[in-house]
């Protein structure tokens, strides 16, 4: 199968990755909240990381429209880091799905490095 615009393609599953990241936040806190067990350093802390990770999702996406080498090994390198985290923590379904976009996002840019860093 040969995907026609593998850039687009991609772009739009980090910007998936940085929307499920952004609920996922949204949830945690609401339940923080909703649970009594609310701490505003530890949310503030949780918030910064989970809101954090999709932003850095979007500008990885984002910046694939350069089709440089720098933002393609950037990109690359945020969803190894989000990999290797995912799997060193308890795995729930959210989980998978993010490691599953992940992954998928990960082998759309191996197999189309080329196209993807090229001029």
């Amino acid at each position: 199968m040969r995907i026609q615009n593998p850039l687009l393609l991609t772009q739009r599953l980090f910007y998936l990755n940085a929307a499920v990241w952004v609920l996922l936040g949204i949830l945690t806190l609401w339940r923080m909240r909703a649970g009594g067990s609310f701490d505003a350093i530890g949310a503030i802390m949780i918030g910064m990381l989970l809101f954090g990770n999709a932003f850095i999702l979007l500008l990885a996406g984002v910046g694939l429209a350069e089709r440089t080498r720098l933002t393609y090994v950037f990109a690359v390198l945020i969803l190894v880091v989000n990999i290797l985290l995912t799997l060193t923590d308890q795995v729930g379904w959210i989980d998978l799905l993010t490691l599953l976009l992940d992954l998928v996002i990960l082998a759309l840019l191996v197999v189309y490095r080329r196209q993807l860093w090229a001029r």
